[in-house]
């Protein structure tokens, strides 16, 4: 059973950002898709990768769904800085 999270997708002047509602983490790119793309890669480092020194004998099964959050009903809208160039709008 995959682990869903919610993202926002922002567009600035060096391509897309997309952020993830439930955690600090998102992901940059040139189109939306590599955001998104970047920002799964991001959630998946800090959910599946071992502690242990040695990797573990079988890796996990576990998947990541990432659907676009409906702003309209959050109220709030919640923006990471970055620290790159652009308007985050």
């Amino acid at each position: 059973m995959p682990m869903t999270f919610s993202y926002r997708l922002i567009r600035d002047k060096s391509g897309f950002v997309a952020e993830c509602v439930e955690s600090e983490a998102a992901g940059e790119g040139k189109t939306a898709k590599d955001a998104v793309d970047a920002l799964r890669r991001s959630l998946e480092e800090r959910m599946f990768r071992p502690d242990a020194v040695a990797p573990p004998s079988h890796p996990a099964e576990e998947t990541i769904e990432l659907v676009l959050a409906d702003e309209s009903s959050s109220g709030e809208r919640r923006s990471l800085d970055l620290g790159g160039p652009g308007d985050a709008r």
